[in-house]
């Protein structure tokens, strides 16, 4: 009876701390609530194309013609060197005109096809992040990337690193304004953007 007493209490603090060891070892491999719902494979549905915010279910050429109008004047400014101020001779004008016509048809579309194109976006558990658009109708796959994100659930803050490779890319600081288990809205303080995505199902590229 002596020795009985300190052998429960030993026993006793053994199982407590295989249970303490075992949960914790349980909560390391469990992800956080909010980092689950970021898991897994997201579709854009809305984003800004160069400040105009477009709906990637929608019909991409008129959205397309409104976001070259907005951007019209500074393409002449940067790539003809117009300005609305210049007192150009006919001639000019002429070779103007026919330069913004030019850029006009190809601008536009450039940016139809980006907004037709289906973009996603697939966050895997190691921090990995995938990105590509993948043509609905043919199913090829275009302008592929690999980035590498850091999330954090309690500020809802997403950090968007470039991949192994890609040093052209550059680091994105992103707050995330709503994320459900379907739904996604993020906002990236560089472009002012509000970016609108919905889980779909994962599928192998």
């Amino acid at each position: 009876m002596l020795h009985r007493q300190p052998f429960i209490s030993t026993l006793r603090n053994s199982i407590f701390l295989f249970l303490f060891l075992t949960t914790a070892g349980l909560s390391a491999q469990t992800p956080d609530p909010k980092t689950a719902m970021l898991l897994g494979r997201w579709e854009v549905l809305n984003y800004s194309e160069q400040g105009v915010q477009v709906d990637k279910k929608q019909t991409p050429l008129p959205q397309a013609i409104s976001v070259y109008k907005h951007i019209r004047q500074q393409r002449a400014r940067i790539w003809y060197g117009y300005n609305d101020y210049d007192d150009m001779s006919r001639r000019e004008l002429k070779a103007y005109e026919r330069w913004s016509t030019l850029d006009s048809l190809v601008e536009v579309e450039r940016v139809t096809e980006a907004i037709r194109l289906p973009y996603f976006a697939i966050f895997f558990p190691d921090s990995t992040l995938s990105i590509y658009n993948k043509d609905a109708k043919t199913g090829s796959i275009s302008y592929p990337e690999v980035r590498h994100f850091s999330f954090v659930p309690a500020t809802m803050s997403l950090d968007i690193m470039p991949g192994v490779g890609n040093q052209y890319a550059m680091k994105s600081d992103v707050q995330i304004l709503l994320l459900t288990a379907d739904r996604m809205t993020l906002y990236i303080p560089e472009e002012a953007e509000i970016v609108e995505l919905i889980k779909t199902a994962y599928t192998v590229p």
